[in-house]
């Protein structure tokens, strides 16, 4: 049948499935408890309805939308039980997804990789391959996901985009498109309705519900007029597309057993459509089917269809910010387990250790559910509690066995056990296949400090060379870190040794003037949007420090007002930037009384404030004196921002390379209005066509570039951090603790989609958005709470390519691991 052909019957496919949305109607142990029952369920109406099988049915289908279900059922069933699933499978009455959850754009490539593999190998090993995939609720992918499907056998992905909060791409949706992937193949993608649109066509007795349809079909009707909702949507719908130029004879919808996420398959839609195709099929006609059998059928219809290359971003990726200590856990585990892997690589007789369950938490991590669906309305309920502290739970969990892996296997390559008698003796390596440089850390505890002698000052030694390494002591809770610059080419391991006496001192840093050793006095400002100060701050109360590569200058109310590469003579920072470098942005919608955190919230659709939002510019308040040492110089700058007790920026400007760490440590207050929080990030080249370039999963991104039409512009979710790049010359901002990227206009309004020419004028100025409770569903009510939040800004022509300049960031972000030694045998 022709694509184009309009026959007198249409068809509409019945996907009938369970939307999985961990935490939003039920604690997580219980929906994944319920994900196995529905296959259970399942089993059995395909065999209670096999006699019905005849001219006005077909067959029962049901589609397991994410294999993390499957899972659990595989998990408890019996050997019987799971030969009927995969007979079933390969009969077609039962359908795979190749995806593993409905998931953010947190998990990296590999781990991606990885959990989608599950669901390929174990369909392989029944002997029923998957080739398509399905999500639900989600609202982009990271360009990688494409190339992560491709990759694992899927040729097909069906998705169910909700548009609350979000948006399908191309401004369209019931139609198809091949997405190109990074590597350049090729995916078949189908942009549909809302996954529960056949509930609201009426397909499902029962279980009628009118979320996104708002016609003649009042309240009495969904409840008690089904049949009767149904004989007037269902044509109604036929009729629509065909009057847009619908180019099909069928079309697909997604259903659910219940008028909820986390719904059973329902036995009574067979009695559903064995009355309508008596009734209605001469003219329109329902079938169920897998999502295999609907693309088997689009496939032999299409004609050509449209291709879109790049990125999809995820609107609903911004939830994650609601729980900002969470996901910077998240984030470190995911880092551990990464550098784990490389371990692997780089010594390949280490014991092989599971990596099954810290994926599966990071999976669950990634999950697009936080927390129960009155999260927001009702914040204090014992259920909304119990799901967040589970769901931060996997991210905890994944921490904590993620640092074990690498802990494991750096013991195995001689790291000591803590040991009362411990040498000094340090490992420094690199597991990479390529050259490294950066900071390392030689630890000691701060039970031997003083007995060993380190309160005097110490010194590090390369033990090969025999040379002595600048060093410079960090005291913390846990003890004492002696930092050294160190130089590592591909594979390379350096023995480090750390002497206990007089530190030396070459005085390599630059000081501030005379008066740089006090605090500067506090300064008081207008915090209001736009402006720090009245009038410009006198030179006398600017404060600067300076290292062989960069002079940074900050000032009264404004903050920090330049970045200068003092090697090439060259200004760091945007001329047209809205708000100087790590200077905060507080935002905060009113909420004129208790009943309306709710609708206050839900209007604000493709924004992430209200119209009425008061928007506050943080102002330094004073800053610390600049201390000297000889690897770094440092200072802290203290802010006063509405909305936080506490807003500090710690620098630290190394003395070997260009870079300067910073630390934003916060004291949010908790409110339960809607807030956002920004960090201004207006970095540059110094050339006008400087382009950025983002750190995404599976793929290095131009935003706005390399992007399908009709998606998100306004916020990205970023890996490890991102770069602008110009011919010859470069600047790396490796991010590992936030993952957000703000890039569209911090001010309520029109929303601005990839390929609107209106983006040509938009300046994209970066801000890094740390946190935000907007949601009103689902999501944190309130953000207070200690963060810290760290970056590393690098800059230099050997970051002159994105390629350079993304993988700065990520080694930046490993950093290169020293570990302590064991003693020698015998040795005391």
């Amino acid at each position: 049948m022709s694509a184009h052909e309009n026959p007198s019957v249409k068809t509409l496919y019945v996907i009938h499935h369970t939307h999985t949305d961990i935490g939003y109607t039920e604690l997580q142990g219980r929906v994944a408890r319920w994900q196995s029952d529905f296959i259970r369920q399942a089993l059995d109406i395909i065999e209670r309805t096999r006699d019905r099988i005849g001219l006005d049915f077909d067959g029962f289908r049901w589609t397991c939308e994410t294999f993390w279900g499957v899972e659990r059922f595989l998990e408890q069933a019996t050997a019987d039980e799971a030969e009927a699933f995969a007979a079933a499978v390969r009969s077609g009455a039962i359908g795979l997804s190749g995806n593993y959850l409905n998931l953010n754009e947190l998990l990296g490539y590999e781990t991606l990789s990885s959990v989608l593999a599950r669901a390929a190998d174990y369909a392989v090993s029944i002997g029923a391959p998957i080739d398509s995939a399905m999500t639900a609720d989600i609202n982009g992918y990271s360009w990688g996901y494409s190339q992560a499907l491709h990759d694992n056998g899927v040729e097909n992905l069906f998705t169910c985009i909700h548009t609350h909060h979000g948006m399908y791409p191309l401004g369209a949706k019931q139609l198809p498109f091949w997405w190109e992937t990074p590597g350049g193949d090729r995916v078949l993608v189908w942009s549909g309705e809302h996954y529960h649109f056949g509930n609201e066509l009426g397909v499902v007795p029962q279980a009628v519900s009118s979320y996104r349809t708002k016609d003649d079909c009042d309240a009495e009707m969904i409840y008690h007029d089904q049949w009767g909702v149904a004989e007037r949507r269902i044509p109604r719908y036929f009729e629509k597309l065909e009057s847009e130029g619908y180019p099909y004879a069928f079309v697909p919808v997604m259903a659910s057993g219940l008028r909820s996420d986390n719904a059973p398959p329902s036995p009574r839609i067979v009695d559903f459509i064995e009355r309508w195709n008596h009734e209605h099929g001469d003219r329109y006609r329902i079938r169920m089917a897998t999502l295999s059998q609907f693309f088997g059928r689009l496939r032999e219809s299409a004609g050509d269809m449209p291709v879109h290359r790049g990125d999809w971003p995820d609107w609903w990726s911004d939830g994650c910010a609601g729980d900002p200590e969470s996901t910077m856990l998240f984030r470190r585990a995911q880092r551990s387990l990464d550098y784990y892997r490389r371990l692997l690589e780089r010594y390949p007789n280490l014991h092989r250790r599971d990596t099954l369950s810290v994926e599966r938490d990071l999976a669950l991590y990634s999950e697009h559910t936080f927390s129960h669906s009155f999260s927001v309305i009702e914040p204090w309920h014992f259920m909304v509690h119990a799901i967040s502290e589970r769901k931060k739970g996997f991210a905890a969990s994944a921490h904590d066995d993620a640092r074990e892996l690498v802990t494991g296997a750096l013991e195995e390559l001689g790291a000591a056990p803590l040991d009362a008698v411990a040498g000094l003796s340090y490992q420094a390596i690199n597991p990479l296949d390529h050259a490294v440089s950066g900071i390392g850390r030689l630890l000691v505890g701060h039970f031997e400090f003083h007995e060993l002698g380190f309160d005097r000052g110490a010194r590090v030694m390369d033990v090969e060379a025999d040379t002595e390494l600048p060093c410079q002591l960090l005291l913390t809770p846990a003890g004492a870190q002696f930092v050294v610059h160190v130089e590592l080419e591909a594979g390379e391991e350096r023995r480090l040794e750390l002497v206990p006496g007089d530190a030396r001192s070459d005085g390599r840093g630059a000081s501030e003037p005379s008066d740089s050793s006090a605090h500067e006095p506090p300064v008081s400002c207008d915090a209001a949007d736009g402006g720090a100060t009245t009038g410009p701050p006198p030179a006398s109360g600017r404060g600067h420090l300076e290292t062989p590569f960069v002079r940074i200058v900050w000032a009264p109310g404004d903050g920090i007002i330049s970045w200068f590469d003092t090697a090439l003579s060259r200004e760091l920072l945007r001329p047209d930037r809205r708000h100087a470098a790590f200077t905060p942005v507080h935002e905060v919608t009113p909420v004129p009384g208790r009943d309306d955190v709710w609708p206050v919230r839900g209007k604000m659709e493709l924004n992430r404030k209200g119209d009425d939002a008061v928007r506050s510019t943080g102002c330094l308040v004073g800053s610390s004196g600049v201390e000297t040492g000889e690897v770094f110089v440092s200072t802290s700058l203290d802010y006063g921002v509405p909305g936080a007790s506490l807003y500090t920026v710690e620098l630290r400007a190394y003395l070997d390379e260009p870079r300067v760490d910073v630390a934003v440590r916060i004291h949010k207050d908790s409110v339960w209005e809607p807030e956002n929080v920004y960090l201004s990030l207006p970095f540059t080249t110094g050339v006008p066509d400087a382009q950025l370039w983002l750190d995404k999963t599976g793929a290095a991104v131009r935003p706005r570039v390399d992007q399908i039409p009709g998606t998100l512009t306004d916020f990205y979710s970023i890996q490890e951090g991102f770069a602008i790049v110009s011919e010859g010359y470069g600047v790396a901002i490796a991010a590992p603790d936030g993952h957000l990227i703000q890039l569209g206009a911090l001010e309520h309004g029109v929303r601005l989609l990839a390929g609107d020419p209106a983006l040509a004028d938009d300046p994209a100025h970066p801000y890094a958005w740390l946190m935000t409770n907007y949601w009103e569903t689902n999501f944190a009510a309130e953000l207070g709470g200690f963060y810290e939040f760290r970056y590393s800004v690098m800059w230099g022509d050997e970051l002159a390519d994105e390629a350079s300049a993304l993988r700065a960031c990520r080694d930046t972000n490993w950093g290169i691991r020293c570990f302590r030694l064991k003693r020698e045998a015998g040795g005391c």
